[in-house]
């Protein structure tokens, strides 16, 4: 994926590692961790978003992000966000629940842009909370 540049590119990035941070960088799905490969190269969690982050109302919203490992995010034919996308729809559902996927579709379907001050005070926002969450683990 191409990273965008600009306060997009940071929002996107302060949303990724937040995502994963709430989730302990484990895949939400079946509980691994991080881990590195025989070559040394460390794989890491992908943060996934819900509703398509074409869905500006929701692009930086955490509660429209999980923490997947790259098996179930989009590799595995038998379980994955891209591969399988109805049986995650089903599963995240039963996870979080009805009340969750309702005021989430609810968000997704409104129309929002925000201005670059707006946007500049969500990033310091998800900056801060990033920094929460690394002092307190």
């Amino acid at each position: 994926m191409k990273k965008l540049k600009g306060i997009d590119g940071k929002l996107d990035d302060a949303w990724a590692i937040l995502v994963k941070l709430k989730a302990d960088n484990r895949c939400e799905y079946c509980g691994k961790a991080a881990y590195v490969k025989d070559t040394g190269r460390k794989v890491g969690m992908q943060a996934h978003h819900i509703y398509s982050r074409s869905k500006r109302s929701t692009r930086w919203l955490i509660i429209n992000g999980i923490s997947l490992c790259p098996a179930h995010h989009t590799l595995s034919s038998e379980f994955s966000a891209h591969k399988t996308p109805m049986e995650f729809t089903t599963w995240i559902l039963k996870e979080r629940g009805e009340e969750w996927f309702d005021d989430l579709t609810l968000k997704a379907n409104t129309m929002e842009k925000l201005f670059k001050f707006e946007k500049e005070a969500l990033l310091e926002m998800l900056l801060m909370e990033i920094k929460e969450y690394e002092r307190t683990t």
